[in-house]
């Protein structure tokens, strides 16, 4: 059983499903008390650009694109260097018994205090200094996030997926008429989705065969030329997409070494490709802007939406080609990787930073952040917040157990084994985020190979429904920055900076301070530390409301507790770090979150402490009509 991939997948699928019926059905019935005609913000504070009230299939279509963008990828991939079973096992359990929790949790919250965010919330449950406290956190924890993703993405661009940028962009403008259609000519929902589906499926298919290598956009004209006659003399040495990666490879290999070096890396100033990635960070950037200031039915939700059905295929798709390897018995349902792997030169302890690695496949703090900020503002029926909130983070688990497979079975055994990409940490440390997504392409391909794909194909497939997904989660990111700082500037009395322009100017700097540091995976360590670190804290005001309302608080005050102590077990452990390799910005940043936090902290166990006195809970009054909404 242990090296059958198919095998170890049906059970960690059929124990989320399972999950969903029993304990799911029983915090929402019995804990969290959801009922079907409780008024919803989207009702009481209608106003056509945040508050929407929109359809549960088209509501989850956003929240799930939001939630899972390169969190549930990215993290495990990286995790798996530790054995896959330690990764599989933490995020079923964890997707179950914290990181579902959790998600329902903040989403009930909100929607009793009308929308408002679970850092906003916290004036009320814990006092102003608490509030003004998870809203800094907050902000830190959004721009590390960002950038962690903005570098990703631009990384993919450049050295991976140049396919990818046709139907990604594309994307936008297909969902901006999608949102039209749907919402001002009443295009029945069937046939936009199909319509949609459909143009998005032929901008697949044109990035594949016209990819945009941005990089050679800032070479010289020889070396453009060297790229040109490379492309037309060998196809399998220099294989499509002809990313910077691949170029620079077979650039070397031929002795044109002159030119390898004009290409060159992000990491070396003045390189075509460290040009390339500055200007993809700058557009990323102002489309985040963009996305942040737009009303949510123009181009957020309807993205979100169409995106969740490439995510669906994808899932489906690889776990029945996983499905058929295992009953064919081909090489890619064998798992090459060591279950349990306590040796990894180079690694830092295995617990606590699994936790905080894995990240967003297990829980996820910036969850919170999405049932709070624009999930809540959309919700028609307080009791589709079991589907969105608990259930979405259970198909989020099983993604990651998806893209855990691909790595360890999915990939080749040379892989594992001296100088291949998990050999040690330093090994995946040098290679850049991009790195370890484009294991996962390689690794995801061979399932859809089983299911009729072609490898070429699959790969570059998988690679558009990874960067669609970053992209979503960076609209909404920005946007939720953007509420972020205007509760900030609010509790500030600084009128001006409340402007939704202003704050989502803010919101992109923040973004775009931690895009330029120059940290790769240290970085998304210090990003899953503080996620979790926010999932704690979310989980502490979230029990402060159980606690005030007269519920039982144990199935979020143990999940907390565990958060909170891996999350600043790893920030502590991680600093040393940060000093001895002087990256300041980096150690810096962690010291003051981690000292907000422990204040944070204190402030939750003096609200316990005072019992149910200070300002009442009361939930929304159940008045909403039977009928659906909008």
């Amino acid at each position: 059983m242990t090296e059958n991939a198919a095998v170890v997948t049906l059970v960690a699928f059929g124990a989320l499903i399972l999950a969903y019926f029993t304990y799911g059905r029983f915090l929402g019935r019995r804990i969290f008390r959801l009922e079907r005609r409780r008024l919803t913000p989207s009702h009481t504070l209608t106003d056509g650009v945040d508050y929407v009230p929109t359809r549960a299939p088209i509501l989850f279509g956003h929240h799930f694109a939001s939630i899972a963008g390169l969190g549930p990828i990215l993290g495990p991939a990286i995790a798996v260097i530790w054995g896959w079973g330690p990764a599989v096992l933490w995020v079923v359990l964890g997707s179950i018994f914290i990181g579902a929790v959790h998600d329902l949790g903040a989403l009930k919250l909100s929607i009793c205090y009308q929308g408002r965010s679970i850092g906003d919330i916290c004036q009320n449950l814990m006092g102003p200094r608490a509030r003004m406290l998870a809203l800094v956190i907050i902000f830190f924890l959004m721009s590390l996030a960002m950038g962690s993703f903005c570098n990703a993405i631009a990384d993919l661009f450049i050295n991976y997926n140049p396919d990818a940028i046709i139907p990604s962009f594309g994307l936008m403008v297909v969902a901006v008429l999608f949102g039209v259609s749907l919402y001002k000519f009443r295009v029945p929902l069937w046939l936009g989705t199909i319509v949609a589906l459909a143009v998005f499926g032929g901008l697949i298919v044109l990035g594949v065969e016209t990819p945009v290598t941005t990089y050679e956009w800032f070479c010289s004209v020889e070396t453009q030329a060297a790229l040109t006659k490379a492309k037309e003399a060998s196809s399998e040495q220099f294989p499509l997409p002809y990313g910077a990666d691949s170029a620079v490879k077979y650039l070397k290999a031929t002795g044109q070494e002159a030119a390898a070096g004009e290409i060159g890396t992000i990491k070396a100033a003045g390189t075509a490709v460290s040009q390339a990635n500055y200007a993809w960070i700058g557009v990323l950037l102002f489309y985040g802007f963009l996305a942040s200031v737009l009303p949510v039915w123009f181009l957020l939700q309807p993205r979100d939406y169409i995106n969740s059905f490439q995510l669906y295929f994808a899932l489906g798709a690889m776990f029945l080609g996983l499905c058929l390897a295992g009953i064919r018995g081909t090489p890619s349902n064998h798992i090459e990787a060591p279950m349990i792997r306590s040796d990894v030169a180079d690694a830092p302890l295995m617990l606590p930073f699994l936790f905080v690695t894995i990240a967003c496949g297990a829980v996820s703090g910036f969850h919170s952040l999405v049932s709070s900020g624009t999930t809540v503002k959309q919700l028609n029926r307080e009791t589709d917040a079991m589907p969105i909130g608990y259930g979405a983070m259970l198909v989020e688990g099983a993604l990651a157990v998806l893209v855990i497979m691909s790595c360890v079975a999915g990939l080749e055994p040379k892989a594992w084994q001296l100088g291949g990409t998990y050999a040690s940490w330093s090994s995946i440390q040098g290679g850049g985020l991009a790195m370890q997504l484009n294991a996962m392409f390689r690794g995801g391909a061979f399932f859809l190979e089983e299911v009729g794909l072609p490898h070429a194909h699959a790969r570059t497939f998988l690679a558009v429904t990874v960067v669609a997904f970053a992209l979503t989660t960076l609209d909404s990111a920005t946007r939720l920055l953007r509420f972020n700082v205007q509760e900030i500037a609010r509790s500030m009395r600084l009128g001006a900076i409340a402007n939704r322009y202003t704050a989502s100017a803010i919101a992109v700097a923040g973004i775009g301070f931690f895009a330029l540091v120059p940290a790769g995976k240290t970085l998304w360590i210090l990003f899953g530390a503080t996620n979790q670190l926010l999932a704690g804290l979310a989980l502490l005001a979230v029990s402060v409301f159980l606690y005030k309302l007269g519920r039982p608080v144990v199935y979020t005050l143990i999940p907390m507790v565990l958060m909170l102590t891996v999350s600043v077990a790893a920030m502590i452990l991680s600093m040393p770090e940060f000093w001895e390799k002087e990256q300041w910005t980096l150690f810096g940043v962690s010291l003051v979150v981690l000292v907000m936090a422990l204040w944070l902290t204190a402030e939750g166990l003096l609200t316990f402490a005072r019992g149910r006195t200070g300002e009442p809970v009361v939930e929304p009054p159940c008045t909403l009509a039977e009928s659906p909404g909008a």
